[in-house]
């Protein structure tokens, strides 16, 4: 079994030496699609890896919640990315003629990820079949079918809620949300039927305009399109919501907070910062309308020095939690991405029963289960210049940085060769199929469900 030199197949640097003057388009063709089958086996190999990790516990250190939370926080990935290889690593425990052509460079990480979403034992070889004369995107769209046309489960539908966001390069907040069909159909209908009657309102305004022959102002800005103003209903719905129905002892509603340096308040010109907490940086023309219909919370953190309360006070002010949101960003526990500022403790370095300071600069934010696991578990926290560390009870350091390979890179001549002696290089094909001829979506889906159904009824 000979190992596999991804690394310097793929990426090494002859390619960028001798670029496109030494090779032909076919043969960087040919390169290019031997190094995918090379990389899907190499992947499966690292899978089986993570798989036994996950099943040993390996990730079990001290304030770590699960395998994906260790991928994120030691591998440099994404946690959406982490938890779907955990996902898929998981999958293939069960599914052995998935896993062994996944390991043979037959399928790609994309098809295999699909059909780990709806194979079991019994379905797994009809799906791999249509994987491999198909394209990844007509597999996800058979695996998208098949789920809809499966039987709703509503403990299912349940478990697949879902609302996750984020802000973009262009500081626009985007959103992803899961919801069962009826509540989601329920949140359409009242966007677009405020969407519709904000449309046909300014339609009629400017019938009557027209009619009564007035002169269109020019600072009138142009008709919206239907789906800004949509954008701008749901926001209204959620401004309106948060305001019906409270009651005494519901928790504060939460604040929009925008960090803005005075000066910036006072003329576009000035230099200094403005931005949302946790979010992307605004405009002073922004910043100024927003002051204008909000309360504004002043920090000062020098010479009035309102943050550093000493011992006055144990627990810290309103305005030291969001100096240290600021300062932090969210749960300082490497690896840990809590930044809900509802969920996250200011903890003093030193105790506050121990004389420890209530004082910014002497507590950092951590999270419910960081928090809980300081004090449970005895860890020591402390700033070693820049560096917060943490030790044990024993001294032992822990909650250690991530791998450094993701900071500083790989070293000369280091390929990786523990993980790729697992891939068997000379089984491997030179190409996977490409497939992707047209297909009747409906017929294939009916097909993979009946014989699912088959081989249920006969089972029981």
């Amino acid at each position: 079994m000979g190992a596999v030199v991804a690394v310097r197949d793929v990426s090494g640097p002859d390619v960028a030496e001798r670029g496109s003057v030494g090779r032909s388009i076919e043969e960087l063709a040919r390169e290019i699609r031997s190094g995918a089958v090379r990389l899907a086996a190499a992947t499966a190999a690292w899978l089986r890896l993570v798989a036994e990790f996950d099943a040993r516990e390996g990730w079990g250190e001290v304030g770590v919640k699960s395998c994906a939370h260790w991928l994120a926080w030691k591998c440099g990935m994404g946690p959406g990315a982490a938890r779907e290889h955990v996902r898929v690593a998981r999958a293939l425990g069960a599914l052995p003629v998935t896993a062994e052509a996944f390991a043979a460079g037959r399928l790609s990480y994309s098809k295999v990820r699909a059909i780990t979403r709806v194979a079991d034992a019994g379905t797994e070889v009809e799906l791999v079949e249509l994987a491999r004369h198909a394209t990844a995107s007509q597999v996800e769209r058979v695996v998208r079918a098949w789920r809809r046309s499966d039987a709703v489960d509503e403990e299912l539908v349940a478990e697949k809620r879902s609302f996750q966001w984020h802000w973009d390069a262009d500081g626009m907040l985007v959103l992803q949300v899961r919801m069962d069909g009826e509540a989601g159909a329920a949140l359409l209908a009242a966007v677009e039927s405020l969407a519709e009657r904000d449309a046909r309102r300014e339609r009629a305004a400017a019938t009557r305009a027209a009619a009564a022959d007035c002169p269109a102002d020019p600072g009138t800005p142009p008709r919206e399109r239907m789906s800004a103003r949509r954008c701008r209903v749901l926001a209204q719905l959620a401004e309106v919501a948060a305001d019906t129905g409270r009651r005494a002892g519901d928790p504060p509603r939460r604040e929009v907070v925008v960090h803005v340096d005075a000066d910036v308040l006072a003329t576009d010109a000035a230099a200094g910062r403005a931005h949302l907490e946790g979010g992307p940086a605004l405009s002073p023309a922004q910043v100024r309308r927003m002051a204008c219909e909000a309360s504004l919370t002043v920090i000062v953190e020098r010479e009035g020095r309102p943050l550093a309360m000493g011992r006055r006070r144990r627990l810290a002010t309103a305005a030291q939690r969001r100096a240290l949101l600021a300062r932090d960003g969210g749960c300082v526990r490497p690896g840990c991405t809590e930044t809900r500022v509802e969920r996250l403790h200011a903890h003093h370095l030193t105790p506050w029963r121990l004389g420890g300071r209530t004082d910014v600069s002497a507590m950092v934010l951590l999270c419910d289960t960081d928090h809980g696991l300081v004090h449970d578990e005895g860890i020591e926290l402390a700033h070693r210049g820049r560096e917060l560390v943490a030790h044990d009870r024993s001294g032992q350091r822990v909650w250690g940085p991530a791998d450094p390979a993701f900071t500083t890179g790989l070293t000369t001549g280091e390929t990786s060769r523990p993980l790729l002696t697992l891939v068997p290089d000379a089984s491997l094909p030179d190409a996977m199929p490409a497939g992707g001829e047209r297909m009747d979506l409906g017929h294939v889906v009916w097909a993979l469900l009946a014989h699912r159904d088959h081989l249920r009824r006969t089972a029981s």
